[in-house]
């Protein structure tokens, strides 16, 4: 009997003391007596109840009548029992035995985990309803007693009460499930171990990080998911992680290293933590995928340089303003922009430094549909030729010396938006032939890379060069320039345009004095016919450049322009001959914009770029005028 489960034992206690003789039966004819067989019954502490073979209870205990509130009187020579355990009065198990209708139990408890099931033996788990409204958890077992002959002479059913052990599983169940929640929604990958290193923890950030599922790592040591390089060193750390009260967790900055599944190592930073469970310590080691960090804050560096950009370009269109006129050809010609700038057509500007093609281009884009996107401009003269396609098209990790990581270039940024394209006569052979890949397919590949991109974008391009000339020189390709030729806009000079002398000098003057705080100012009386009558070889952006001096050098309310001697005009130099005089101007600005520039050439803060000249165009006039840096000697 000691190895049958506890709840047998009133069972087998009642199958025992009915094969023993007494003369004082308890029960009807057919059962042997048990008048203290029923009294030791009756002290149990498990529920029991016996029915007859026609449903009848033959015995009733103190602890069933405590269960379901009804009293031995009440129930036996009765079938009252079913009401006792159900509300809608549900054969109990001992019925069902005894009809030999057990397979009617899934039906009648849907609910109930049977965990003993056979023809005279049955045990399941359910929740009860009793009368008053209480609702218990009760383990249930029914068995049947039979002769020798295997006549029924009766059933018996107990119960035991596991409510509580049933409450205390569902909270131990939803502490795990929400243990699990938490462990499963961390960010960090999580190893729990002993001291063996073998994991007993690893959760869902561990699988994404180390490329194998849970089912896989459990077991192995935590240390074969770092690189042999670095275990050594987390066995140093390890050693100084204690698992005592208020010990501070070890923090692993930097020097580990992670191996992913497919041999990948990565860099990593990590918590490690001990806690004492029993007495053996559990170690916790919280892991971050510094490698993911570095391109995030990377991504996040590339995004702030964008928004920079971006910044700048919206700073130089506010200074620039419009694109103002009052002549009737440029008229004409922004009525023709007007046309085509809504669509996806290549526009080719032309006209000389300084005419405004940049100020042109931002009008087309603005007009387009394109104008919710970017704008982004490229100078091709102001970018070293090794490094243009990089600007273009961008770069991949390691491309090349100095391609420390990825970076995208123009195309992608200008993806969905205009990419304006100035002194695109400058382009090397080389990157015009991919230039024109782009412009027919909208494809092509990172320096360093062999993945194919695409880039939805529209292309404006601007030159100051006579494109015709350099396609039959060879310095710029046929297929590229009949490409992007497709609606050729020419600016006009400023000479060619007289009228809008006078409006853009006054619009420059109110802009110079308000930025300088000289708002009441005006120019001084002649002035305005000496602009005139200036032949403006460096177009709008040297009548800036002028009257921005002008309001600098100003002391009064009236303004006078010295831009034709850089000191106040005298009668000879006003009365010289025209073409000497120009010259004499000429050598004079790029002599001053070579000194500030520290004889700088080429380059965004070259004199080239100050004049608004082609670098090899100021080399050439610099010859001709025998202008000479003071360490170099003529050639």
């Amino acid at each position: 009997m000691t190895n049958q489960p506890i709840s047998h034992y009133p069972i087998l206690l009642l199958a025992g003391f009915m094969s023993m003789p007494t003369s004082d039966p308890p029960f009807p004819p057919g059962l042997p007596a048990l008048s203290w067989a029923g009294l030791l019954l009756d002290q149990l502490p498990e529920a029991l109840f016996v029915l007859n073979p026609q449903h009848q209870v033959l015995f009733w205990n103190r602890a069933c009548a405590r269960l379901t509130g009804l009293s031995a009187e009440e129930v036996t020579q009765t079938d009252r029992h079913r009401e006792a355990f159900s509300s809608e009065r549900l054969p109990t198990l001992a019925d069902l035995l005894l009809d030999r209708q057990i397979e009617r139990l899934p039906d009648l408890y849907p609910h109930a985990v049977s965990t003993r099931f056979s023809a005279d033996n049955v045990r399941i788990d359910h929740w009860c309803s009793f009368r008053s409204g209480e609702r218990r958890y009760l383990a249930t077992q029914a068995t049947l007693l039979c002769d020798p002959s295997g006549t029924i002479l009766a059933a018996v059913q107990t119960h035991r009460d596991r409510t509580a052990p049933r409450f205390s599983e569902e909270k131990l169940a939803e502490s795990e499930a929400r243990l699990a929640a938490i462990l499963g929604s961390s960010m960090d990958a999580l190893l729990s171990f002993r001291r063996d290193l073998r994991l007993e923890l690893f959760n869902r950030a561990a699988e994404r990080l180390f490329g194998v599922d849970r089912a896989n790592a459990l077991g192995r040591r935590a240390d074969s998911f770092l690189s042999p390089q670095s275990r050594r060193l987390f066995a140093r750390f390890l050693a100084l992680c204690q698992p005592e009260p208020g010990a501070d967790a070890v923090w692993i900055p930097e020097g580990l290293h992670g191996l992913r599944e497919s041999g990948e190592e990565f860099p990593l930073e990590a918590t490690l933590t001990a806690s004492r469970v029993g007495e053996n310590p559990l170690f916790t080691l919280s892991i971050r995928d510094v490698g993911a960090l570095r391109q995030a804050q990377h991504a996040i560096l590339r995004l702030r340089l964008e928004k920079d950009y971006l910044h700048e370009r919206l700073r130089q269109e506010e200074d620039f303003g419009e694109f103002l006129t009052d002549s009737p050809n440029v008229r004409e010609l922004l009525r023709e922009v007007e046309q085509v700038a809504p669509t996806d057509t290549t526009v080719l500007l032309q006209g000389e430094t300084g005419t405004g093609k940049e100020l042109m281009a931002r009008a087309i884009h603005q007009r387009s549909r394109r104008s919710e996107s970017i704008l982004v401009s490229v100078n091709c003269a102001a970018l070293p030729s090794a490094l243009i396609e990089s600007e273009l098209f961008g770069h991949e990790k390691g491309a090349f010396t100095g391609a420390v990581q990825e970076r995208k270039g123009r195309f992608e940024l200008a993806d969905q938006g205009t990419l304006f394209l100035d002194e695109i006569g400058e382009l090397p052979l080389s990157t015009q032939a991919k230039l024109l890949r782009v412009l027919q397919g909208g494809e092509f590949e990172r320096v360093g890379g062999s993945r194919t991109l695409r880039a939805d974008v529209r292309l404006v391009a601007a030159t100051n060069r006579c494109l015709e000339q350099d396609v039959q020189a060879g310095r710029f390709r046929a297929d590229l320039f009949y490409r992007i030729h497709v609606f050729p806009v020419q600016i006009p000079a400023l000479r060619e345009r007289p009228r809008d002398i006078p409006l853009l000098a006054n619009f420059f003057l109110r802009r110079f004095a308000s930025k300088l705080g000289k708002p009441a100012i005006t120019f001084a009386p002649g002035i305005m016919d000496r602009l005139l009558s200036y032949p403006w070889p460096g177009n709008v952006r040297e009548l800036q450049n002028v009257i921005e001096r002008a309001v600098i050098l100003s002391r009064s309310p009236l303004v006078n322009v010295d831009f034709l001697t850089g000191s106040a005009p005298t009668a000879p130099t006003l009365l010289a001959p025209l073409p000497h005089r120009l010259q004499e101007i000429e050598q004079r600005q790029i002599l001053e914009a070579l000194k500030q520039c520290r004889w700088r050439i080429a380059g965004p803060r070259g004199a080239a770029a100050r004049l608004g000249l082609h670098p090899n165009t100021l080399r050439f006039r610099m010859k001709k005028f025998g202008l000479f840096a003071p360490d170099t000697t003529p050639k």
